[in-house]
């Protein structure tokens, strides 16, 4: 899920029943507050270890989630293969444990992807990234037993085309959907030029409509992952923040739309501001310099403060 994403993610997941509403302190805006918190099954992952971070996670019922990078498994010698040793490394990683349980997504893009999605069913490159996708499924769920797996992007989304036509490319990989364990597509946003409401509202209703069918038809649970930056496509938008209000539009509207009284199982928040530290992304560096804190305290409190307003308005 990520090359061009930084190869990261956060997962969170929220559960409306109010028989298992309990009394939480969670952080809003870096601010200690009392809330009635879902008690939920929430799993995320984050480019920060730090005790404060964590303890935030278990405070909270939040399980960090797990992934496997495309850069680092494939067999770059060898196109439509991957290294089982070097897989093995990956999963070593992830899960040093190899009876842990968790949950996480697998990283594998381009060219494969796009081959999926747009090429020939009927040519060498489908086919062939086809069976990629399944081997490395396989591998991972018999060496992993215990993890549910599965692929970034798994369903396809898209803002611009949104038609039958598009949608329909999801039976495309249907034996794919059908051997994971769960669906990660992604929902970014990529726009906010005049209004983010009449320019993102329908891209979030529509597409999130379409996983939920997917979810529905295959009984999978779907997490879609949303992030609180601006995709870095958006040359000018690229990494900012977005705004509280339109955060809370964002998350309102994958949460509260339905096909047949069913809902997203969950939305998963995915960060990798750690990264964008390490290669001094300017945005991100604007907004350390702006709260005159280390890097370490910046991201902590940025994490929570995003995840706070996740389950203040789930």
């Amino acid at each position: 899920m990520l090359k061009f994403l930084l190869s990261t993610l956060l997962l969170l997941t929220f559960c409306t029943s109010k028989e298992s509403m309990i009394s939480e302190n969670i952080y809003l805006n870096g601010k200690v507050v009392d809330k009635q918190v879902s008690d939920v099954k929430i799993l995320v992952y984050a480019d920060s270890n730090t005790s404060v971070f964590n303890n935030f996670l278990k405070k909270n019922n939040i399980q960090k989630v797990g992934f496997v990078n495309d850069v680092q498994f494939l067999d770059k010698s060898n196109k439509f293969s991957f290294s089982a040793k070097l897989l093995d490394q990956e999963l070593q990683r992830a899960y040093p444990n190899k009876l842990e349980q968790g949950i996480a997504y697998i990283d594998l893009e381009a060219p494969y992807l796009e081959y999926l999605m747009n090429g020939d069913i009927n040519s060498l490159e489908f086919k062939r990234s086809k069976k990629l996708f399944l081997d490395v499924l396989f591998y991972v769920k018999k060496s992993r037993p215990n993890v549910k797996w599965g692929y970034y992007y798994v369903p396809f989304t898209t803002y611009w085309g949104r038609t039958d036509q598009f949608y329909k490319k999801d039976d495309r990989i249907s034996d794919i959907i059908k051997n994971s364990d769960v669906l990660f597509p992604s929902i970014y946003i990529f726009y906010n030029k005049l209004n983010f409401s009449l320019e993102n509202k329908s891209y979030l209703s529509e597409n999130t409509k379409e996983i939920i069918k997917i979810a529905q038809k295959y009984n999978k649970e779907v997490y879609p992952m949303i992030m609180s930056r601006y995709h870095p496509s958006n040359a000018s938008l690229g990494y900012e923040t977005l705004s509280e209000s339109d955060f809370k539009l964002y998350i309102a509207t994958i949460k509260n739309t339905q096909y047949k009284g069913k809902s997203v199982d969950g939305i998963m928040l995915w960060n990798a501001d750690g990264y964008s530290n390490r290669i001094k992304e300017p945005k991100l560096k604007q907004e350390l310099v702006r709260s005159k804190l280390n890097f370490e305290n910046f991201y902590d409190q940025y994490l929570m403060s995003i995840l706070s307003i996740m389950i203040e308005n789930k």
